[in-house]
């Protein structure tokens, strides 16, 4: 920063001295002097210009070195606190929408930390400098100048309370529609499958036209400023000239004065020009930053506390009346809404859907599953499966009861901590644009807390889950680049989860109803692992299949968020008032799907 100071003032000095050496040169022409002293001078005015155009340079890289420095940390700074907050705020927040606001909002920044607020004060500077040597040369002319510059900032004080509103407008504008396309996009297939793309572009006209409409209102408004300036200056000129001619036609002035009153006017309109242009700038840049800031004040509703370590060995699980409704998903009258924004008075922390109230998606549930036994939970979509599992993970955490691992309640736990020693498999697998090695490890080995998991180790995992002819078909090994899901059928992307659990070696597994949508020889394969999966570890399965419930030592079933039955397995399927016998006798995908 002071490296760019000092060049910027440099560069200001320079440029206040150019017009004094060609005035010399003029006066010194007109009075006859000899070629050699003109010469001279002409050289002097030369690495002036040369010097000041070189400093310049300098400053530009300077200035964009610390812009980009700065931005960049910015962007990790809040890149990470966004993917610190909790899944309710993610569920309210698209995709699209948080990528512009951590990119497209801090890029609006790169200028502001780089230069805006040194070449405002440069220009102002240089503005006064002019107005300054305009009046030691002509009191007249200086009065000229300093009235232009009192107009334009009182033009740029009057704009600027307009301005910096559309261009929040704006910003939103943009993080709205690129939320939109990012959702639109991620579900083309569906879409496409449905005809819906009439429907697509119905949605995006609007959009883009309250975008369009902001971006007009903002760039009209910038405009204005610079017309209006532009006439002032103009007209200050046309007095200047005016008044340096009669004085040069009276003998007051040489005509090297008169070229220097009329350069210095003459360069005013470019540091005021700057300074509105960096006003427009800065105007954006603070729309920007409102918006940061607002993203940095939203807090995360799972908070760390870390007072008691995560089990190391496979726990005992216990919910007791445990209760939970989603905060993104909110009912009034029995009609269901959705956040869609953060936005609330920071002042009071005061939301404004505060009084709605939201339906409990479980109610009061409580059971205890002993350590290293497996837990088979069935119900409907939409009982609550799911839901428990996210509690247990701490993705949410409870409005009411406690989850507890050994008897120690989970919200006492550190989030990695607790995350690192349960594992939980889901049918939807996501695979990233990276190495073999880094999509099994979740890029472990980039963390200097953490220990690297060995090669020999990754290769083990997929050989004894089943994957190791894969592994030896793949051009390059563990080095070989996935794109996305592209080359994995769907049970080779859930073994492919299995092994991510497996290296980890978590003492409590979750697995969400892994085995649903494979051919015999893929789910035979994945049998296996589970199997290996759960030995020695506590486990919590949720099934929907006969087959994946047998597996389990005890049956949780949940109806409507609640526990209507819960017990050893072996016990409920000969006991013919249970519901899991029922069930069995029924068909459990009949009944469950």
């Amino acid at each position: 920063m002071l490296r760019l100071t000092v060049l910027l003032f440099t560069s200001i000095g320079l440029q206040l001295i150019a017009p004094q050496v060609v005035r010399r040169f003029l006066d010194l022409a007109q009075g006859g002097q000899t070629g050699t002293v003109l010469a001279l001078t002409a050289v002097s005015f030369f690495l002036t210009v040369t010097l000041q155009k070189i400093i310049m340079l300098l400053a530009a890289y300077a200035s964009e070195d610390l812009g980009w420095a700065a931005t960049n940390h910015l962007r990790t700074d809040l890149a990470e606190h966004v993917i610190r907050l909790d899944m309710g705020f993610h569920k309210s927040h698209t995709p699209g929408e948080l990528i512009e606001r951590v990119d497209g909002d801090v890029s609006n920044l790169t200028e502001y930390f780089s230069s805006i607020i040194i070449q405002l004060l440069g220009n102002t500077l240089l503005a006064g400098g002019i107005i300054l040597l305009l009046l030691r040369e002509d009191w007249r002319v200086g009065l000229i100048g300093l009235g232009y510059g009192l107009f334009v900032f009182l033009l740029l004080r009057l704009a600027e309370k307009y301005v910096m509103r559309f261009w929040g407008e704006v910003r939103q504008g943009f993080a709205e529609l690129y939320g939109f396309m990012e959702e639109r996009m991620g579900g083309l297939e569906d879409i496409r499958a449905n005809g819906g793309e009439s429907y697509i572009m119905a949605r995006l006209h609007p959009l883009l036209r309250a975008t369009y409409r902001a971006r007009i209102q903002a760039e009209v408004s910038g405009s204005v400023t610079f017309v209006l300036g532009y006439l002032l200056y103009v007209l200050s000129l046309l007095a200047t000239l005016a008044l340096g001619a009669i004085r040069f036609q009276q003998g007051t002035i040489t005509i090297g004065s008169l070229f220097l009153l009329t350069y210095y006017v003459g360069q005013l309109e470019r540091p005021f020009s700057e300074i509105r242009r960096h006003l427009v700038d800065l105007q954006r840049a603070y729309a920007s930053i409102n918006r940061i800031t607002e993203l940095f004040q939203s807090q995360p509703h799972v908070q760390e506390q870390a007072t008691a370590p995560a089990p190391r060995t496979a726990p005992t699980v216990s919910f007791a009346d445990v209760s939970f409704a989603y905060k993104d998903g909110l009912s009034v009258n029995g009609k269901q809404l959705s956040v869609i924004s953060n936005q609330y008075s920071v002042t009071n922390n005061q939301s404004p859907i505060s009084n709605l109230q939201s339906p409990n998606v479980l109610q009061k549930i409580s059971f205890e599953l002993e350590a290293g036994r497996v837990l088979g939970l069935l119900g409907r979509t939409g009982s609550g499966k799911t839901t428990m599992t996210r509690l247990l993970f701490r993705l949410y955490d409870v409005d009411a009861g406690a989850i507890c691992l050994d008897g120690q309640d989970v919200r006492r736990m550190g989030l990695s901590d607790l995350r690192q020693h349960v594992g939980m498999v889901t049918q939807d697998v996501q695979l990233f644009t990276a190495t073999v090695r880094d999509n099994l490890t979740l890029f472990q080995n980039y963390n200097p807390t953490t220990e690297p998991i060995a090669d020999d180790k990754i290769i083990a995992a997929l050989e004894s889950l089943g994957l190791g002819d894969w592994l030896h078909a793949l051009p390059n090994g563990l080095d070989t680049m996935l794109q996305g899901s592209q080359g994995l059928s769907a049970g080779e992307a859930q073994l492919f989860a299995f092994t991510r659990v497996f290296l980890r070696d978590p003492k409590l597994v979750i697995l969400d109803e892994a085995s649903a949508r494979l051919d015999p020889a893929t789910e035979h394969l994945l049998e296996r692992a589970i199997d290996r999966l759960l030995q020695n570890r506590t486990g919590i399965i949720i099934a929907h299949r006969l087959g994946t419930v047998q597996r389990a030592d005890d049956v949780l079933i949940l109806e409507n968020g609640a526990v209507v039955e819960n017990g050893r397995r072996v016990v409920l399927a000969n006991d013919p008032n249970s519901r899991f016998y029922q069930l069995l006798q029924t068909g459990l995908e009949e009944v469950l799907v």
